[in-house]
């Protein structure tokens, strides 16, 4: 099978896709659904920490201030978009197509006390339902390779951000050319879209008109995230059972550990941050 033969998920299959698997992130990823950032090889961090390391690394790009608001692209079930606004006092609005994500994520703001400036809805990033110039930035963790054309988000996020806003994206890289069999799995297993190169993305992001400021390599430091998952499964696997069946546990045990090598082998990871110039005509 071919890229080009794959079938090829809409936003709708990967809502479904997440409404399904909520308890599974739920279990084993916690309240974060991206990559670690670990240290180096002696950082003991949990994968919690690592995450809410790769959070903090955003909020420092992003640079937000009390009284603006960001646009959380794919916001999963909202802890980086409720720790933006607990460290910063900034608003948030988080979108996904995920109607599981959005009740997870709104219960989180309650809990954490922010939902009176963070707010998550129902909402494709093909198609963004907010007005022009909108949001003082616009974030997407680990998003775009679920979208179905990712040079028309991008061209979304430009039309919704302000005049000088700051656009930063994190995800997944294809670091060394994967077998027809591995893409298969790893796009099967996630409903993917499309896997970008490092080289590419720049490109990608300054033809829609955006300034590129930073490009960061953190292959090395996220390389541990899918490992520690199927770590974890072995470890909650009755609950998982308990959740899904025998039958998907049997599923899962066998394909986790070969996406954790495939990570490990063949997967990067990229962070870019961005902005709007200020002439921008909308």
């Amino acid at each position: 099978m071919t890229e080009h033969e794959q079938v090829h998920p809409t936003p709708e299959e990967v809502g479904a896709y997440y409404d399904l698997m909520g308890p599974f992130y739920a279990t084993l990823w916690g309240d974060n659904i991206h990559v670690g950032y670990w240290t180096g090889p002696d950082d003991t961090s949990s994968n919690v920490e690592a995450q809410d390391r790769l959070t903090d690394l955003l909020i420092s790009k992003v640079g937000l201030t009390p009284g603006q608001t960001l646009l959380d692209v794919g916001c999963g079930v909202g802890r980086p978009a409720v720790r933006l606004s607990q460290q910063t006092g900034a608003a948030v609005v988080g979108i996904t197509v995920s109607a599981d994500q959005v009740a997870r994520a709104t219960a989180l703001a309650e809990r954490s006390g922010v939902a009176d400036r963070v707010r998550f809805q129902r909402a494709d990033a093909m198609a963004l339902p907010f007005n022009d110039a909108s949001f003082d930035a616009v974030w997407a963790f680990e998003s775009l390779l679920h979208m179905p054309d990712r040079a028309h988000v991008l061209r979304e996020v430009w039309r919704v951000l302000r005049p000088g806003g700051r656009f930063i994206l994190t995800d997944v890289t294809e670091e060394r050319s994967l077998s027809a069999e591995q893409r298969a799995l790893l796009y099967g297993s996630f409903l993917l879209r499309s896997l970008e190169t490092i080289e590419r993305y720049p490109m990608l992001v300054t033809a829609t008109g955006f300034i590129v400021d930073d490009v960061i390599d953190i292959s090395a430091q996220t390389k541990r995230t899918l490992q520690y998952v199927s770590d974890a499964l072995t470890e909650k696997r009755e609950t998982i059972r308990t959740l899904y069946g025998a039958e998907l546990l049997a599923t899962l045990e066998q394909v986790w550990p070969i996406l954790a090598t495939i990570q490990r082998d063949y997967l990067g990871y990229i962070v870019l941050a961005a902005h709007k110039p200020l002439s921008s005509a909308l």
